[in-house]
């Protein structure tokens, strides 16, 4: 962004440190330097992943000194991080002597608002079993194994964890929604975990079905 951070404070933080807590007064924002930095907030019997920041230059915490709210989202370095700080009044200086990191800064937050409108939109009009089918297919395109039939093969702790911190949906839920699409055999175990029953597989009809991508 060519900003002058002569003068700003700089701040580490190690593998699990919290920097801030959803609720917290806020009154800075930080900038990544080296490292990463997970955004979090509190949904019922869980937590949803915002964001990961870890690019260099990138930020988070703006929004405390845009309207001066309160800490929208939890924020855990996950890996050694340093981060410069930035205060109201420093904020404010380079927003006026710096275009590219005001127009960021508006980048950002329209995307933030794009990003609520299509989350609210989701919410209203999908029921609970068609965002887990979403999740779990988001997460088989990302990490899945491919096997012979075309479908793709995934844990299913995995999977949970994901429908859990991603979009912070309660595990008993997921479970129930796993269950049903097991019985009705819209899922099938992986023909390798039969017996453990670790994993299962997404067929390539149900990955089609249920890919937001496509």
């Amino acid at each position: 962004m060519g900003m002058d951070t002569r003068g700003l404070s700089v701040a580490f933080f190690n593998e699990g440190d919290i920097i801030f807590r959803q609720g917290d007064p806020g009154d800075v924002m930080y900038i990544l330097v080296s490292g990463a930095v997970e955004l979090r907030i509190k949904v019922e019997k869980g937590e949803k992943l915002l964001k990961c920041v870890d690019t260099p230059h990138d930020f988070f915490g703006e929004m405390a000194l845009v309207d001066g709210s309160p800490r929208s989202a939890t924020a855990i370095a996950v890996k050694p991080t340093k981060l410069i700080v930035v205060d109201e009044a420093q904020f404010e200086k380079i927003v006026l002597s710096n275009g590219k990191f005001a127009w960021k800064i508006i980048q950002v937050l329209s995307q933030r608002i794009r990003n609520s409108n299509m989350q609210i939109s989701e919410l209203v009009e999908l029921g609970l079993r068609d965002r887990v089918q979403r999740g779990m297919t988001d997460y088989a395109l990302k990490f899945g194994e491919k096997i012979y039939t075309g479908g793709l093969k995934i844990p299913i702790q995995g999977v949970k964890e994901w429908l859990n911190t991603r979009l912070g949906i309660a595990l008993t839920d997921i479970d129930s929604v796993i269950f049903r699409l097991l019985k009705d055999e819209t899922i099938t175990y992986a023909p390798t975990s039969a017996k453990t029953k670790d994993y299962i597989v997404l067929s390539e009809e149900f990955i089609r079905a249920n890919n937001r991508r496509s």
